[in-house]
């Protein structure tokens, strides 16, 4: 009896722990949504929102909190179709609230459910639906939740670690279109039996994301992102795929990562590539000089080959870079070019520069033909009046 009625004590303690609500989040599960790819091809998708009129896009809204609060995340669920629920992935959250439809609960077509937990160590973390999950992650319901240290500064990276003068979210997914049709997405409201008839039998995506972008959309200078001259950046590296992705960084920023999946490492690993496999969540800092421009570089990796599928090249600009929003008709050809030789109709009226994927200066020139033959193999960026290319010498 006595055992009994301490247990029953220590719910209701925990229960009152969370009846305060410090940070509340609405977010809605949608499914009606289309996502245009990089060389115009639109394809359907899941996903999450926080308005209404809201576009549905991926990945879902970033979710920042801070450490130690009691946070509520009221989730809505407009869709049509299956239930859906949010998986707190990574965060240390009791069974109610982690989303597995099984242990914890589903939500229904226009039904809301809450998810309530204490806000755990500082660190980067993933939400996504756990029901169907293989089909409902790829189809795009997933986001990245942060949690910031307790001390009010938000510019460190917990409670006594380091300093950083700016962070910055990559987030690794992939797209089989296969996967986006209506076979394989529409499934009957049913919370009886909400498993789909279908499901693919292989995968073999054709997209290649970061941050929901790929190829010509991330060598789009308005998708670049922004650090300054001589900085401290900290790296959130997200991978929400199903292949492995390396992220390669450039020499001179002279990388280190220093936490893993929202805990400290307990010695900092220093290398240019960090491998994150699916789940995964690293912190990486590097160190910004005085470039124009540091390019880190992404591959992807079937786990089941092991071999690279994509390669895909993020723009970290200086704010001292201007960007210049004229409208360039710039082709480059052949891309790739296994000679490092590339040619381009265009009359140049002032240099381009290139450079290599460590950040250094290659070429500066206003030739029409652009001889790279004389460097090793890899990614280069070619920048001419705000129009940023990505070459490939093989």
């Amino acid at each position: 009896m006595i055992k009994l009625t301490l247990s029953v004590l220590l719910v209701l303690i925990s229960l009152d722990c969370l009846t305060q609500i410090d940070y509340s989040k609405l977010i809605i599960g949608r499914n009606t949504g289309t996502k245009t790819l990089h060389d115009g091809n639109v394809t359907k998708i899941f996903g999450f929102t926080e308005t209404l009129n809201e576009v549905t896009d991926t990945p879902g809204p970033t979710i920042r909190v801070t450490e130690g609060d009691t946070i509520q995340i009221e989730f809505w669920n407009v869709s049509q179709g299956a239930p859906h629920t949010i998986h707190l992935h990574g965060l240390d959250v009791n069974q109610e609230n982690d989303g597995v439809p099984h242990l914890s609960f589903v939500v229904n077509h226009m039904d809301h459910g809450y998810y309530k937990f204490k806000a755990p160590h500082p660190g980067t973390y993933i939400y996504h639906c756990h029901v169907v999950s293989t089909i409902h992650v790829q189809a795009g319901m997933y986001g990245v939740i942060i949690v910031e240290p307790s001390n009010g500064q938000n510019n460190t990276t917990w409670v006594g670690g380091e300093s950083f003068d700016r962070d910055i979210l990559l987030t690794a997914s992939e797209i089989d279109t296969n996967w986006h049709t209506d076979a394989v997405l529409d499934h009957e409201h049913d919370p009886v039996n909400p498993i789909p008839v279908f499901v693919p039998e292989n995968y073999t995506p054709q997209y290649f994301l970061v941050n929901g972008l790929s190829e010509t959309q991330l060598a789009d200078p308005l998708n670049h992102s922004t650090v300054g001259v001589n900085e401290d950046v900290f790296m959130r590296l997200v991978n929400i795929g199903y292949y492995g992705v390396r992220y390669i960084f450039p020499n001179s920023v002279n990388a280190r990562t220093i936490s893993s999946d929202g805990r400290p490492l307990p010695q900092a690993y220093i290398n240019d590539t960090i491998e994150v496999l699916p789940g995964e969540r690293y912190g990486t800092l590097i160190q910004t000089g005085t470039a124009d421009f540091y390019d880190v570089e992404i591959e992807y990796f079937n786990m089941n080959t092991q071999l690279i599928e994509s390669s895909q090249a993020v723009t970290l600009r200086t704010s001292l870079a201007s960007i210049n929003n004229l409208e360039l008709n710039l082709t480059v050809y052949p891309n790739p070019s296994e000679d490092g030789v590339f040619y381009t109709e265009k009359a140049f009226t002032e240099n381009y520069t290139i450079y290599a994927i460590d950040g250094g200066l290659v070429l500066k020139s206003s030739e029409q033909r652009i001889d790279l033959s004389k460097h090793k193999p890899g990614i280069y960026t070619m920048h001419y009046q705000g129009s940023v290319i990505k070459l490939c010498a093989q």
